[in-house]
């Protein structure tokens, strides 16, 4: 009997078929949706390329959201669908990158059919680096002048940053570079004939990184106020009667209500007491032994001196308002102190140191208790061997120091191996100004400058032992010569330095420079003797990664030497126009 399957195949077929059209759909509807998530990846790609582009170039992260919007809504991307942020980046934790996320709802035409969803959410992303570049930290940017070049056993340490040339660049044997790269725009690669750079040699044209930033025109703005201040005065006062506190018999009067008292006779211990609050008139005054005088008073109280006031043996002085019209002498292996809070106005001293007349002549151990304010006339002079403490100490801020220059032209004058402690002038209102030079021209000297907002300096800063600058800007209407004259690092507050500052920013107007030695004729210098200078500038703020900022006048075509190792660390940028070599 024969059988017939037609129907059995059309059974058959009837139930298979919504199967096969539901397979088509999902199989039409996953094609779709991979050609819409590649459109969107591409589209994703693009819009977070152009908005680390806009970031790059403008730091905002508005124009950098609008970028990539904008290119998205060109590729029929609705900006609704669209995301940008700025992010870490993937690849490198110390790096941002640019994330764009593209999300929307697609609907779905066959899947429904199978009671299935009606719309598909596709999604892509795309991350773009931006990559932060080594910010240079030794420029010459003259292409008309010598570039940068090392003698002299310098190695220049800067793993962090970039030294870069727009002329040559010249490291003889004996001197180094170690540098994240080496830029220069010289018509030859340059000169290192015993492979004395470290770091990539990339040849390629530098633009000043800060001509034009607020950091650099405020602070070269300042250096007009610096050249037109004017020093302090000396203090006018009334003619008094000497005094001499030597080892008498008996006790002696004074005057102005003062009295003078002796231990025992002949013993040179006096004590002098005056009423808290008064005003008193001395002439000359020279102690010999000891001499404790109104240790007890007050702030308020005023002392006038119209002779040189030298002191001899062990003294102390109370608190006051000290009006010194002929200056202060110690005298070898004496010990004076200040009290705290003190006001000292003091003109120039008639008795001959360190090659000049200064406001205080300081041969031996001066301690002036912090805070404290200084108007001298005619600077300070601390002689080889002898420590000068002026308002310094842990936690005193409040330090005033307006200091005019000596005979010599130097408002500051340390020689060798003395120690000199400024205390930090930070504090609401404070100022530190010189006008004179600031001369650290004894080699084994130790000099602690204070922190302060700023530095105004009218002259030049010259050093030979170790400094500390504190913290601040260096506004320097004359040049910077360190080692210029012979020199070195030397041992203080505790530790071996050279030249040490943290969030210090230089700023030098090349208007002298000097007129020997090997800093001859350059604004910035550093000779041979020097084993480490480190000038740290601030990482953020005004002044934001400038360490020196040489003259940007082109009238001044003094440049930059560099003859011992400098380290300039943690990236400052070193700006030097039209020259550094």
């Amino acid at each position: 009997m024969r059988t017939d399957r037609a129907g059995s195949v059309g059974v058959v077929f009837a139930f298979v078929l919504p199967l096969v059209i539901g397979v088509c759909s999902l199989v039409v509807e996953f094609g779709n949706a991979l050609l819409i998530k590649a459109r969107y990846q591409r589209v994703a790609d693009i819009a977070s390329f152009s908005g680390a582009l806009a970031y790059s170039g403008t730091s905002s992260t508005t124009t950098m959201t609008n970028a990539s919007v904008a290119v998205a809504a060109l590729n029929q991307v609705p900006a609704a669908a669209v995301s940008a942020n700025l992010t870490v980046s993937p690849a490198s934790s110390s790096n941002s990158a640019v994330l764009v996320a593209i999300s929307a709802a697609h609907p779905l035409f066959l899947t429904p059919v199978l009671n299935g969803p009606r719309s598909l959410q596709i999604a892509a992303s795309a991350y773009s680096q931006i990559a932060v570049s080594a910010s240079s930290c030794l420029l010459a940017l003259d292409s008309s002048k010598s570039g940068v070049t090392l003698s002299g056993g310098t190695s220049v340490t800067a793993t962090s940053c970039v030294v870069a040339s727009n002329s040559s660049v010249t490291v003889p044997c004996g001197t180094s570079i170690a540098a994240k790269a080496v830029d220069y725009y010289s018509s030859s690669a340059p000169s290192a004939p015993c492979s004395g750079i470290s770091g990539s040699i990339v040849k390629a044209y530098t633009t000043d990184p800060v001509a034009g930033t607020s950091g650099l025109t405020t602070a070269t703005a300042r250096l007009t106020t610096v050249a037109a201040q004017t020093a302090p005065s000396a203090p006018s006062v009334s003619t008094g009667s000497n005094v001499s506190f030597g080892y008498t018999a008996a006790s002696m009067s004074i005057g102005n209500g003062c009295t003078a008292t002796t231990s025992s006779a002949y013993s040179g211990k006096w004590t002098v007491t005056c009423p808290a609050g008064g005003t008193y008139t001395f002439g000359a005054i020279t102690t010999s032994a000891t001499l404790s005088f109104a240790t007890s008073g007050t702030a308020a109280t005023t002392y006038n001196f119209s002779g040189v006031v030298t002191l001899s043996g062990t003294n102390s002085f109370g608190p006051g308002i000290y009006n010194f019209a002929k200056g202060i002498v110690t005298s070898g292996g004496s010990v004076t102190t200040f009290a705290a809070g003190s006001t000292f106005n003091i003109g120039q001293s008639t008795t001959y140191c360190s090659n000049g007349y200064y406001s205080i002549c300081n041969t031996a151990t001066l301690t002036i208790s912090g805070p404290a304010s200084f108007k001298l006339s005619a600077g300070v002079a601390n002689t080889g061997g002898s420590s000068l403490t002026l308002g310094y100490g842990s936690g005193i801020t409040g330090n005033n120091f307006q200091i005019g220059p000596g005979s010599t032209g130097d408002a500051i004058n340390l020689g060798g191996g003395s120690t000199t402690l400024m205390g930090d002038a930070t504090a609401s209102g404070s100022l530190f100004r010189l006008n004179g030079n600031l001369n650290d021209a004894g080699g084994g000297s130790c000099l602690v400058i204070s922190a302060a907002d700023q530095h105004d300096i009218e002259g030049n800063f010259i050093a030979s032992g170790a400094v500390v600058m504190g913290a601040g800007v260096y506004t320097v209407d004359g040049y910077m010569a360190l080692g210029g004259a012979g020199g070195g690092g030397a041992t203080c507050n505790g530790a071996t330095v050279s030249v040490t500052g943290v969030d210090v920013t230089t700023v030098l107007s090349g208007k002298s420079t000097p007129s020997s030695g090997s800093c001859s004729g350059l604004v910035f210098c550093v000779a041979a003797g020097y084993s480490n200078i480190v000038m740290t500038a601030p990482t953020s703020g005004t002044y934001a990664k400038l360490a020196v900022i040489g003259p940007t006048s082109s009238a001044v075509t003094a440049g930059a030497s560099s003859s011992r190792a400098a380290a300039m660390g943690r990236s400052p940028a070193f700006s030097m126009s039209p020259t550094v070599h």
